[in-house]
């Protein structure tokens, strides 16, 4: 799978980057094909990797019995990669065949410190993400616990 300037764009975490921020990112994000039913993310694992989906879907299950399902692309798994304390919340697996960027932390945060108007643009986004998912997840609006 190739990866160029205009996949990348059309990907909501990095469609407000600048063109040469687009071309520091591209090194650390690297292609992977994922095969039905295989796992990208264990629950309870140190959070290594994330990954931002191009195609297929992903089902994310918690241990209690929740469940949901991921599919657009540039929905993100594994975001607690970049966001403490670094331990997977969730397990994912794939429910179909599809095609996904991963990102290591490790490459993600060198990357991050070397560009920091790059980093705060990228962090920004992974934060509305995060705030977005746990609102889902809990079922309440706008990050806010009503319960």
């Amino acid at each position: 799978m190739h990866i160029d300037f205009q996949n990348i764009q059309e990907i909501d975490i990095f469609r407000d980057l600048t063109p040469e921020e687009i071309e520091e990112v591209l090194p650390v994000l690297h292609p992977v094909r994922v095969f039905e039913g295989e796992r990208l993310i264990r629950e309870g694992d140190t959070a290594q990797m994330f990954f931002i989906i191009v195609s297929g879907n992903y089902m994310i299950h918690f241990k209690d019995g929740r469940a949901f399902t991921l599919h657009n692309k540039g929905d993100m798994l594994g975001w607690s990669s970049v966001a403490g304390p670094f331990t997977y919340h969730e397990s994912a697996v794939a429910l179909t065949d599809g095609k996904v960027l991963s990102m290591p932390v490790e490459e993600f945060l060198h990357l991050m410190k070397g560009h920091s108007d790059l980093g705060s643009k990228i962090t920004k986004k992974v934060t509305e993400i995060v705030r977005q998912r746990i609102a889902f997840i809990k079922g309440t609006q706008n990050g806010n616990d009503q319960s």
